[in-house]
C-alpha cells in the first residue's frame, strides 16, 4: 500500500503545479521510508508515458506537419539540459537538505501568482518563437530544485511570455517528456552503480501503474481547468503547504 500511495502522489502532482518531488519527499518521510532512486525513476518514467499517451496525436503531428513547433521544443529542451548539467551538483545538494522544501513550495506559489498576473497574452503557436521557447526551457531547468514545481515554472513562464493558456499547458507537458526521460537516463547510471533496485519488482510495478493512471487523470483535470479559469488555487495551496512544512519541519 505504501508504494501504491507513492505512485498516486507522483502521478497526481507531476502535472499539477504543486511539485511532485516535494510531495514525494514529504510522503517518504511521513511513511518512514528511505528514498529509493530506482523507485523514483520508475515513477517519473510512468508519468512521462502518461503524457506521451495523452498527447499522442499532437506528438505524431509534430513530426508530420508541425515541425516548427517541434524545433521550438528542441530549443526548450536544449536550454533545460544545459542548465541541468551546469548546476547538477548544486541541484543535487539541495535534495539532501529537507530545510529547502518549505521555502521552495512558497516560491512555487509565488511563481504561479506572478504567471497569472503577467499572463494576459494570447500568442498562438504561429506567433511563438525561439525567445519564448528558450525562457520556458530555462524555467524547466530551474525546476530540478526540489519542491519548485516543473509545471508551475514552465506554464507560468509561458504565460508571462504571452502564450495563450491552452498552448502554455500543452507545450509544458510535452517538453516534460524528453526532460523526464533524460533525467531517467542519468539516474539509471546511479541505479546500476549503487544497486538501489533492492525493493523488488512488485513495488516497482505497483508504483508504475499507479503513477501512470494518476498522471493521466491529472493531465485531463488540469487541461480542463487552465482552459477555463485561473490556476491561482494551486498557488494558495503551495503557499499554505510551504508554511506548514516550515513551522513543522522538526516533526517530519
Amino acid at each position: 500500500m505504501k508504494y501504491l500511495f507513492l505512485g498516486i502522489v507522483q502521478g497526481l502532482t507531476e502535472f499539477l503545479p504543486v511539485s511532485s518531488q516535494g510531495h514525494l519527499m514529504l510522503a517518504y518521510r511521513w511513511l518512514g521510508l528511505a528514498e529509493n532512486i530506482a523507485f523514483d525513476t520508475v515513477l517519473h518514467l510512468a508519468t512521462a508515458l502518461a503524457a506521451a499517451l495523452y498527447f499522442r496525436r499532437e506528438i505524431i503531428q509534430l513530426f508530420a506537419s508541425r515541425r516548427r513547433l517541434l524545433w521550438l521544443m528542441v530549443v526548450a529542451t536544449f536550454f533545460t539540459g544545459v542548465l541541468g548539467l551546469v548546476f547538477k551538483d548544486w541541484f543535487e545538494s539541495l535534495f539532501s537538505n529537507f530545510f529547502y522544501v518549505g521555502p521552495f513550495f512558497i516560491a512555487t506559489g509565488l511563481v504561479i501568482l506572478l504567471g497569472e498576473w503577467l499572463g494576459k497574452g494570447n500568442k498562438t503557436e504561429a506567433k511563438m518563437g525561439v525567445k519564448e521557447a528558450s525562457v520556458i526551457g530555462l524555467a524547466q531547468g530551474l525546476a530540478i530544485i526540489p519542491s519548485l514545481s516543473r509545471s508551475a515554472m514552465t506554464i507560468s513562464a509561458a504565460l508571462a511570455c504571452g502564450l495563450e493558456r491552452s498552448l502554455a499547458a500543452r507545450f509544458s507537458f510535452i517538453i516534460a517528456i524528453p526532460a523526464i526521460l533524460g533525467a531517467g537516463l542519468i539516474q539509471s547510471k546511479a541505479i546500476i552503480k549503487t544497486g538501489t533496485m533492492g525493493i523488488g519488482l512488485a513495488p516497482l510495478a505497483i508504483g508504475f501503474m499507479a503513477s501512470f493512471l494518476a498522471g493521466l487523470l491529472a493531465i485531463r483535470f488540469f487541461m480542463a481547468i487552465i482552459e477555463k479559469t485561473s490556476i491561482r488555487i494551486f498557488a494558495y495551496y503551495c503557499l499554505a503547504l510551504g508554511l506548514i512544512v516550515i513551522f513543522t519541519i522538526g516533526r517530519f
